[in-house]
């Protein structure tokens, strides 16, 4: 009786024999499945490529604009020149008879050519200066000789005060005139009103020029400075 239950007792369970293989495939299948998430979780998302953006040119011609034209130039101011003196003849004091007196030689007077005479221009200081005919005859020797005409003639420019003031004047001078026809000096005979136009006087006398000569000649000449 003991005998049989110990032989049967060596005998494996047929359920136990069993239970082993399937724990294996389950266990398996358990580490095949955690595999594949963990290599899902780490697999990049496939992103799907889209379409590169087409760039479409156009060309824009843009028309030239035409720029403002430049502005005209102006016209500088016009500066306006200082006066210059006129020249006004005074009539001639009609000669003396003389009774029985013997004929004098006349000396021909010194004449301007009208070619190389500056004519004066228009201005409104006026300086006038006396002339005599050229037909009077001259005076004794050593006197004074009026009506001289000069060959080139300098106008005296108008005091500033006196065209400030408005003052208008008269100057009687005697120019000694040298034998090539300069002036070597000017003595102011009368001036009215007196240290108003004399240095002005002085200083375009000393400028004329006569023609040639035997030299010492001394003339008068007469300017008036007016305002027109």
């Amino acid at each position: 009786m003991s005998y049989a239950m110990s032989g049967a007792s060596l005998l494996p369970e047929p359920e136990t024999s069993l239970r082993w293989p399937l724990a294996l495939l389950i266990a398996g299948a358990v580490e095949l499945t955690l595999i594949f998430l963990v290599l899902g979780t780490h697999a990049k998302p496939v992103v799907a490529s889209l379409p590169a953006p087409v760039k479409i040119a156009r060309l824009v011609t843009i028309a030239d604009v035409p720029g403002e034209p430049d502005p005209a130039p102006t016209a500088p101011p016009q500066k306006r020149e200082s006066p210059k003196p006129a020249v006004k003849p005074l009539p001639q004091p009609s000669p003396k008879p003389q009774a029985d007196a013997a004929p004098v030689e006349s000396k021909p007077e010194l004449q301007a050519d009208s070619t190389q005479q500056e004519a004066p221009p228009a201005a409104l200081p006026v300086v006038q200066r006396t002339q005599a005919s050229t037909s009077a005859k001259a005076d004794k020797p050593g006197a004074v000789r009026r009506g001289i005409v000069p060959l080139v003639r300098v106008e005296p420019d108008y005091p500033a005060r006196a065209l400030a003031a408005n003052t208008e004047g008269v100057v009687v001078a005697h120019v000694t005139i040298e034998k090539d026809g300069s002036v070597s000096n000017v003595n102011i005979v009368r001036a009215q009103p007196p240290k108003i136009f004399d240095q002005e006087a002085i200083r375009a006398l000393m400028r004329w020029k006569f023609s040639q000569n035997d030299g010492g000649t001394v003339g008068e000449v007469e300017l008036h400075f007016t305002l027109n």
